[in-house]
C-alpha cells in the first residue's frame, strides 16, 4: 500500500444484478421475490432479489430448496446476452472515467481513483459521480466502495449494500475491521474459518492481535497474508497497472454454460473487448490465447501465434473462436470461466503489414 492518503481504489458492484435486470425489464416483477437460475431438476440459484433473500434464498442454493422456501416467487432462466449488454455499458462508463479498470465479472469491477487527486474528498466526489452515471444510464442500483486498496474498497461496497456508498478512511481501518466476522477476510472459506475459530479467533480483531509466528506456523504463507489483511494491508495492484505483457478479459459465470453457442458468443464478446483495448492503448500483439475452466476447476489454455502483430478486431475474434472449437469438449457439464488474451505485445508503430490477409485454420 502506498503512503497514507496517496492512493484510492473504487469498487462497483451491481446489486442483485441478474434479478435487478429482470425486474427492470418486467415491471410486473418489481417488488416481488425474483430468483434467476437453472430451472431444471439440478438447477441452482444464480441471483436472488433482495425480496427473495428475505426468505433465506442465496446464490448457489439448489433451486428445489429455493422453491420450497418461496413457492410464490418468480423463477426465471438467465438471459446472458441482456446481462452482458448492460455490463458492457457499465464498463464503458468506468473506462471513460478512470485510467485503470479491472473488471472482475459481469457485475463488478475495480477502478483507480488516484488520478482525481490524493485527498479523500476528491476521490469520494469522483466515485459518487461514477455511481450516479451508472444508475442514470442503466436505471439499476449499484453499490460503490472506496478505500486505499482493493481489499478495503471491495469490503466497503459489501458493507454498504444494497444501493450504498461507503468510504473506508485509512484512519478508521481498525474500527471497521476489528468487529467483523473472520470470514470477511479474502481467502477465508468455510474450512479455514473453522480452523481459525478452533484457535479462538472469531473476529478480525482477534486475528490481528495474534503473533505472526503463530499464524505462519499454522497456515504457512497464507498466515502472513491473513495478518496483513486483518490490518487492512493489501498491496495487490490492479491488473491494468502491471507491465502489459498481455491484455486479457475473462468472466466467471454464476453457473456453468453447457451450450456451445453461448460459450462462442462470450468468446467473441471478450475477444472484441481485448482488441478494442489494444487499439485504445496503441498496442499490437502476436499471440491469441483462450482459457476455459470446467466445473471441476480443471483449466485449459490454448494459443495461436500469428505471422505478424495485429490489433485487428475481426482477426483476433476469428482466432479466438477457432481456438475454442479446436477440440473443446462440454461433456464435463459445461464451462464456468472463459478468458481471452492477446500476448507478445509491442507499440503499434512496430506493426508489420502482411502481404496476404491471415486467417485461422
Amino acid at each position: 500500500m502506498t503512503a497514507r492518503g496517496e492512493r484510492w481504489i473504487g469498487h462497483l458492484d451491481m446489486d442483485a444484478f441478474f434479478a435487478a435486470v429482470e425486474q427492470l425489464d418486467r415491471p410486473e416483477c418489481r417488488g416481488r421475490p425474483v430468483i434467476v437460475g437453472g430451472l431444471g431438476p439440478r438447477g441452482v440459484v444464480s441471483t436472488a432479489s433482495y425480496e427473495a433473500r428475505a426468505f433465506g434464498i442465496r446464490s448457489a442454493m439448489p433451486m428445489s430448496v429455493a422453491q420450497r422456501r418461496c413457492p410464490n416467487g418468480v423463477y426465471l432462466p438467465p438471459r446472458f446476452a441482456r446481462y452482458q449488454e448492460i455490463s458492457d455499458r457499465v464498463l464503458a462508463i468506468l473506462d471513460r472515467a478512470a485510467r485503470t479498470v479491472e473488471a472482475v465479472s459481469l457485475d463488478e469491477a475495480f477502478f483507480d481513483l488516484s488520478q482525481f487527486g490524493t485527498t479523500l474528498p476528491a476521490a469520494e466526489s469522483a466515485a459518487r459521480a461514477i455511481k450516479r452515471r451508472v444508475e442514470e444510464d442503466t436505471r439499476l442500483p449499484c453499490s460503490v466502495g472506496v478505500g486505499p486498496n482493493r481489499f478495503l474498497a471491495k469490503l466497503a461496497s459489501e458493507l454498504g449494500k444494497p444501493n450504498g456508498f461507503l468510504v473506508i478512511d485509512p484512519g478508521r481501518v481498525r474500527d471497521v475491521l476489528d468487529p467483523l466476522a473472520i470470514d470477511r477476510l479474502w481467502g477465508v472459506g468455510k474450512s479455514m474459518a473453522r480452523r481459525l475459530q478452533g484457535l479462538g479467533l472469531l473476529r478480525v480483531g482477534d486475528l490481528r492481535a495474534v503473533p505472526l509466528e503463530l499464524l505462519v506456523r499454522e497456515f504457512g504463507s497464507a498466515g502472513r497474508r491473513l495478518k496483513q489483511l486483518a490490518s487492512g494491508i493489501d498491496e495487490t495492484p490492479l491488473r491494468g497497472e502491471m507491465e502489459a505483457k498481455s491484455i486479457s478479459r475473462e468472466v466467471t459465470f454464476p453457473y456453468d454454460l453447457a451450450d456451445l453457442r453461448e460459450v462462442e458468443s462470450e468468446v467473441r464478446r471478450l475477444a472484441r473487448g481485448v482488441a478494442s483495448q489494444m487499439r485504445a492503448e496503441r498496442l499490437v500483439g502476436r499471440t491469441v490465447r483462450i482459457k476455459l475452466r470446467y466445473p471441476d476447476f480443471r483449466t485449459i489454455t490454448r494459443q495461436a501465434q500469428l505471422g505478424h502483430r495485429t490489433d485487428s478486431v475481426p482477426l483476433i475474434e476469428a482466432h479466438a473462436v477457432h481456438l475454442l472449437h479446436d477440440r473443446t469438449c462440454l461433456d464435463e457439464g459445461g464451462i464456468r470461466l472463459i478468458g481471452v488474451a492477446v500476448a507478445d505485445l509491442s507499440d503499434a508503430r512496430e506493426r508489420q503489414l502482411p502481404l496476404f490477409p491471415e486467417r485461422p485454420g
